[in-house]
């Protein structure tokens, strides 16, 4: 849905106009760079384009499962399959004004559950992040955005929250008793 394109015509390179997308590789990048994991820390990377919010979490899987590694029993399948369908629940993981209706879902929790997924490899103490990323339709510009995730999952307590929106970006870390990013109009 969201692509960064790259057309070539005669000899030169024209780079399609998608601030949604480079904002958020911006965002991406400069989380990667910045953030290493720490359990108990996450990050949030916030995007916004006219209508369309991007809201992508990347969180350690032992702070959502309690292991980083293929699930090994069926209680870890279990844990796995439990939280796939919290965060399928969005306000499990973050709340908005009623005038934003999530668009889809994704996130990467498949893979503890696919023998055939690069995760397969992972040992038990090696370190994995889950990401869970929400599109958003929001018809008027959120003034707010609730992590509600920070007051459902014990382990996690602190997200760092990164945005761009409108051209401005902005940074605030969150915790369970300061959980909302407040985005001013």
């Amino acid at each position: 849905m969201y692509s960064f394109e790259l057309l070539v015509q005669t000899n030169e390179v024209i780079v399609g106009k998608n601030l949604f997308c480079v904002a958020l590789l911006c965002l991406t990048c400069q989380a990667v760079f910045a953030q290493k994991h720490v359990h108990g820390e996450g990050l949030l990377l916030i995007a916004q384009e006219q209508q369309q919010w991007q809201f992508e979490f990347v969180l350690p899987a032992a702070d959502l499962l309690g292991f980083e590694h293929m699930p090994q029993t069926l209680e870890q399948k279990q844990q796995v399959s439990s939280m796939i369908n919290k965060i399928e629940n969005v306000h499990y993981m973050i709340k908005l004004p009623t005038s934003c209706q999530r668009v889809s879902t994704s996130h990467s929790l498949a893979a503890f559950l696919d023998a055939n997924q690069p995760l397969a490899h992972l040992r038990e103490h090696e370190h994995t992040d889950i990401r869970v990323t929400y599109i958003f339709d929001c018809k008027e510009s959120p003034s707010f955005a609730e992590a509600s995730l920070l007051n459902s999952i014990d382990p996690l307590n602190k997200v760092n929250a990164q945005w761009t929106i409108n051209g401005q970006q902005g940074a605030v870390e969150l915790t369970p008793s300061f959980n909302v990013v407040r985005f001013v109009k």
